[in-house]
């Protein structure tokens, strides 16, 4: 009847169709923009200063997907300073630092309308020219590169981490999870169209008797 409560199976059912739907969205809004991503918006260059460390970052964005691109400076700060804001999976690990020549480390973010995953390179030769040096990285290719070996292990190889972002994650499943849960409960709503048996017809009748 209407205006009766919805049954608690009925609930529980509707619940877990939505986690289901928020799942498979929150996976597809990660692996959709590494799939599609051509070109970013353009790399924009500054100093990042970390204590004594002093970082150039060359950083990027596209549709779901964020790139960071830090290039250790050769030579440590006198007075110790902190300065540029990086987003928490953009942060450099605290040293100390392998004594290279160039100490790459760049970080791809995946995920809509919240990052979910993060996937990271870190490079301490010369020999490999991805990512590329971070001070050169004011075009718009890095952040198509950095997708295209996440997803195939093209250019510069696979990344060498990879983590979950658990804040993004969990408000991308929470926010497609109760959309699901939305679309289920008006899918509900719909009657169920009862089946009639259509009336036997006389020929049905006469071949009864």
């Amino acid at each position: 009847m209407p205006g009766m409560p919805t049954p608690l199976p009925r609930i529980a059912a509707m619940l877990g169709l939505a986690l289901v739907l928020g799942l498979a969205a929150t996976v597809l809004c990660v692996v959709l923009p590494l799939g599609r991503v051509d070109r970013g918006a353009g790399g924009q260059l500054r100093h990042v200063h970390r204590g004594e460390y002093e970082w150039f970052e060359a950083s990027d964005h596209a549709f779901g997907l964020s790139w960071s691109n830090l290039q250790l400076a050769p030579t440590r700060m006198v007075t110790p300073l902190v300065e540029g804001d990086l987003p928490a999976w953009g942060e450099p690990p605290p040293p100390p630092y392998p004594i290279v020549p160039y100490l790459r480390i760049a970080t791809l973010a995946a995920g809509w309308p919240f990052h979910a995953v993060a996937f990271r390179w870190t490079v301490t030769t010369t020999d490999r020219n991805f990512p590329a040096y971070a001070e050169l990285d004011d075009g718009n290719t890095s952040i198509g590169y950095a997708a295209e070996s996440v997803m195939t292990g093209g250019r510069g190889g696979p990344p060498d981490e990879r983590w979950l972002l658990w804040p993004g994650l969990l408000a991308d499943l929470a926010l497609f999870t109760l959309v699901g849960f939305a679309l289920a409960s008006i899918v509900t709503r719909f009657p169920r169209r009862a089946h009639v048996t259509p009336p036997e017809g006389a020929a049905g009748r006469a071949r009864r008797e």
